[in-house]
Parts: structure tokens; C-alpha cells; sequence
């Protein structure tokens, strides 16, 4: 064999050192992939959640809506995994109704964001004498 085909069958391949570092920039990729998954899956959940609460919001709105102005009092109802309480509070030619949404939703108690179980919305409506 010639000098020459002995250098060129030398550089053929990979040495240890390169394929170390092609694992290392993979695993990194990786990783970074793996944290925007849970990313992407914690914001799906969350705007899951915040549909389901605004759907109980709605329900319990279209339930007051439809109720004549005379008729309209406190109340609560169960809308999915929400529990929907609502006070009234008489003014001049209108009512106050305080709605009260618990369930599952995002909370910071601890200062950091997450999930929580039991979180509290309120949402007033304001409904007029006709």
C-alpha cells in the first residue's frame, strides 16, 4: 500500500471525539424537544379547561337570561367538572349577579403557575329592568 492510500484510509470514517459530540448535540435536541412537548400538552390542557369553564359560565347566563326579571334569585348548579354558585343583588331597575365558578384551572399560590384542582373565577352580569 502506497502513503498516499494509507492517509486516505485514515481519514475514512469517524473518530470518537466527533461521534461523541454528534450524541451530545443530539441529546440536547432531544431534550429541548421533549420540553415543548410538555409545554404544548400543560397549554392544551389549560385552554381545554378554560372552554369548559366558560361554557359553564354561558349556561348558567342563558339560564338567568331566560328567567323573567321578577323571577332571577341566588342559585348554584354543577356544569361538568365546575361548580357554579350565583348571588343577586337587587340595585334600581337592575340586578347584580355575582357568578362564582370552582374547579380546575390554573393557579400561582405557590408563585408559580400551575394546574390546580379546586381554582375560584368570579364574573359579575348585570341584568336590566325591561
Amino acid at each position: 500500500m502506497s502513503g498516499r492510500d494509507r492517509a486516505a484510509e485514515s481519514r475514512a470514517g469517524f473518530t470518537l471525539v466527533e461521534v461523541m459530540v454528534a450524541i451530545i448535540v443530539l441529546t440536547i435536541g432531544v431534550l429541548g424537544l421533549a420540553g415543548t412537548t410538555m409545554y404544548l400538552v400543560r397549554q392544551t390542557t389549560l385552554s381545554e379547561l378554560t372552554t369548559e369553564r366558560s361554557a359553564a359560565l354561558q349556561s348558567v347566563i342563558e339560564e338567568l337570561r331566560a328567567t323573567p326579571y321578577d323571577e332571577v334569585s341566588s342559585g348554584s348548579d354543577k356544569v361538568g367538572a365546575f361548580e357554579v354558585k350565583w348571588t343577586v343583588t337587587q340595585g334600581q331597575r337592575t340586578k347584580l349577579v355575582s357568578i362564582v365558578t370552582v374547579g380546575p384551572g390554573l393557579t400561582s399560590a405557590s408563585g408559580v403557575p400551575a394546574l390546580g384542582p379546586s381554582v375560584i373565577d368570579t364574573f359579575d352580569y348585570r341584568i336590566m329592568e325591561q
